[in-house]
């Protein structure tokens, strides 16, 4: 493997270590005396110190050496948490990321300074936790305790004769393991060095035994080997009380196996041990034949390990997404082929061939469970997305002095990777204005008799074949007076125009439109909530509000499980071809005459088992030549989008299909109401309609 491929290994391990570090230590901020998140989070940094070194980015590794030091003194109980560490340690997170940046972007110039500031900062911890000031009132009798404490291991290190090719230095993990121990004794075992004539100067023969004296714990020595362990030999054993010290290393051969003794001597070889290993009988077996126990008592014990291994065996890989979105590009191009042979699967004269499409839908099931299996891997938890903003929501309330919290739920619901890092810059910018314009001053709160701590909520669940993301805080709401001047100011409503509340909340989508009294880095800048609308609305999803005076505000966000291939209803009205969504449709009706009426302010409408619906002729919202106008004649489609609904009117109805969905960003100007385009099986194109945006249309 080239060097470059290691550095991109590196790379996608750090972005997922580095993302995982940011959700720890927010957590560690509230749990200080969570010993096993302290543990884990210097295993992270562990990892990153050491993949970096392995790596040659020195630059990284030394950096993230001070984080790791900082980290062990938590651990020993050397020092105490508080809000400063972590916003260092927050702080160390941010710059290794932008050295990452540096790497992938040669032109990305880090701030020198501000990594030395970072790195006096550690230092500064460091130092501090010796002096008089800092120390807790027992902190004599933990450095008592330590001392205590002090025990003694012996390491035997067995190394891989090809650990050179992983970039291992044998001296520097020595070198590690003096930094929190001191080693005692050290014994380097030369009976596994062949003769010169034979020796290969890549490859390492060497076996180290060291005897160390330490207060860390056998966790914290197993760390320094944590990248050779499944490669290598290695034994960590306590020394009990009785050790004598004076003999050092030369100790009994008792400690030692049989098998490894002769191997050490010359005597026999490793494959010898083997061979003589394989000859003996398996431990049930023995077991068994002394009755001790019984044959079926083995049998189960065997088979609960045989499962339990293969638990274990299960593994995952790790695939670039740009290899995941060419194999999704094929299976919609195999989409577009299959809805071709269904249309040559009618011979010239009509009828149908029943051979071939007894033989297709055979085919067409196993491309169905493809596509669905494709999809399932694009399928991502959006926990990473949500966790992400409580560090959003932390720096930002700190700076403008509010107390706020973020609950989030709903964080195991799953949709397209796509999706998920289209909508991050969406999320974050109603975070930021929930955070400047929804919650209050915790004075302001107490006042209006409110808790002082205000709340952020991030949800997402599933909903007719949807994913609906909902952001909501409990602060003073929107307030619909001032919406309404700003916008009449601006000129973006009349005078004397006459909204209702749903209106004038959908205002702040308008380009241009801030109700902010002062400009922040947060909001006020006249720019986000119509890009946030527009972003979601090239997803093609919708953006609702629901909002309550001093109670709070909630934004519903409605998206589309996959961008790639939608199930659809084939339309036709005149000579164009339009597709529904499956999930959309709610049913087909021929309306009788008694049924249609028109009714002021709505319009025409039909009457649908006493209900009265909206009737949206197609062919007058897209300007066409429709062949049937007349509903009673023509097929009435009634679709639905949030409890809304509406009567669209159709010549005719083709049949259902699977749309492959193309953009029509770059081939067409924008048409309200069209969701994207795809390709029939005649080859011809056919405009797949939004019906959120549809029925919106309607209702004006």
């Amino acid at each position: 493997m080239g060097e470059e491929a290691l550095v991109n290994i590196f790379i996608e391990e750090a972005k997922e270590i580095l993302g995982e570090l940011e959700i720890d230590l927010l957590q560690l901020e509230n749990e200080t005396e969570n010993q096993e998140l302290i543990n884990k989070i210097f295993r992270s940094m562990h990892t990153l110190k050491g993949s970096a070194g392995l790596t040659g980015l020195s630059k990284i590794a030394d950096f993230v050496h001070h984080a790791e030091d900082l980290l062990d003194q938590i651990r020993n109980n050397y020092l105490e948490i508080n809000g400063e560490i972590i916003s260092l340690l927050l702080e160390s997170r941010d710059i290794v990321e932008e050295m990452l940046q540096e790497i992938i972007n040669p032109g990305y110039v880090i701030d020198d300074q501000k990594i030395q500031e970072i790195t006096k900062s550690f230092k500064y911890f460091l130092e501090r936790k010796n002096s008089e000031e800092f120390n807790s009132k027992d902190a004599a009798n933990k450095l008592e305790k330590s001392k205590v404490d002090e025990k003694v291991y012996r390491i035997k290190l067995k190394l891989n004769e090809n650990v050179f090719e992983t970039g291992t230095d044998p001296l520097a993990l020595i070198k590690e393991l003096e930094e929190f121990s001191e080693v005692l004794d050290n014994n380097i075992n030369l009976s596994r060095i062949p003769e010169i004539y034979e020796m290969d100067p890549e490859k390492c023969y060497l076996t180290f035994t060291l005897l160390i004296k330490t207060q860390a714990s056998i966790d914290r020595i197993r760390e320094v080997f944590i990248f050779i362990e499944f490669d290598n030999e290695i034994e960590i054993e306590e020394i009990t009380e009785n050790f004598d010290f004076d003999q050092g290393l030369d100790i009994s051969l008792a400690d030692k196996l049989t098998g490894e003794i002769l191997v050490e001597k010359g005597i026999i070889t490793e494959d010898d041990v083997k061979d003589a290993l394989e000859e003996q009988k398996k431990l049930g077996q023995i077991l068994a034949d002394s009755g001790k126990v019984s044959e079926k008592q083995i049998e189960k014990v065997v088979k609960e390990q045989k499962e339990s291994r293969n638990v274990q065996e299960k593994s995952s890989i790790k695939v670039d997404t740009n290899k995941l979105e060419k194999l999704m590009n094929t299976m919609s191009e195999l989409v577009i082929s299959q809805a071709k042979v269904r249309e040559l699967a009618f011979k010239e004269d009509g009828h149908k061939n029943t051979e071939l499409l007894t033989a297709f839908d055979e085919v067409e099931k196993w491309i169905k469970d493809l596509q669905e299996e494709i999809m399932k891997v694009r399928m991502v938890p959006i926990a990473n997305t949500f966790m992400r903003f409580r560090r959003l929501v932390r720096d930002l309330s700190r700076k403008q002095g509010k107390e706020i919290v973020l609950d989030i739920k709903g964080k195991e619901t799953e949709l397209d990777k796509n999706i998920i890092e289209k909508i991050a810059d969406p999320l974050k910018h109603m975070i930021r204005n929930a955070i400047d314009h929804g919650i209050e001053l915790a004075v302001e709160r107490e006042e209006a008799g409110k808790s002082k701590e205000g709340k952020i909520t991030l949800n997402a669940y599933h909903k007719e074949g949807h994913i609906v993301i909902e952001i909501s805080d409990d602060g003073q709401g929107l307030d619909k007076a001032k919406i309404l001047e700003k916008a009449k100011k601006k000129g973006i409503v009349g005078q004397k125009d006459d909204l209702k509340d749903e209106e004038i909340y959908n205002l702040i989508f308008a380009p241009g439109f801030s109700t902010a009294q002062k400009i922040t880095e947060t909001s006020g800048r006249g720019v986000g909530m119509d890009v946030v609308r527009s972003n979601i609305e090239k997803l093609r999803g919708t953006v609702n509000i629901s909002t309550q005076r001093g109670k709070g505000t909630t934004f519903k966000l409605k998206l589309p499980l996959t961008l790639a291939i939608i199930d659809g209803m084939v339309v036709k009205v005149g000579e164009e071809t339009f597709i529904i969504p499956l999930n959309s449709i709610y049913e087909f009706i021929q309306p009788l005459k008694k049924d249609l009426k028109t009714v002021k302010g709505k319009g025409e409408v039909v009457r649908v088992r006493d209900e009265y619906i909206t009737l949206t002729r197609l062919h007058k919202v897209f300007n066409l030549e429709a062949k049937e106008t007349d509903p009673t004649k023509a097929i009435v489609v009634i679709v639905h989008d949030e409890g809304k609904k509406t009567c669209l009117l159709v010549d005719e109805i083709i049949g259902q299909q699977q749309a492959v969905v193309k953009s029509l960003e770059e081939n067409y100007t924008y048409v309200e109401g069209m969701a994207g385009a795809t390709i029939l099986g005649n080859g011809s194109v056919a405009m797949i309609l939004d019906i959120a945006t549809v029925i919106k249309m309607a209702t004006r």
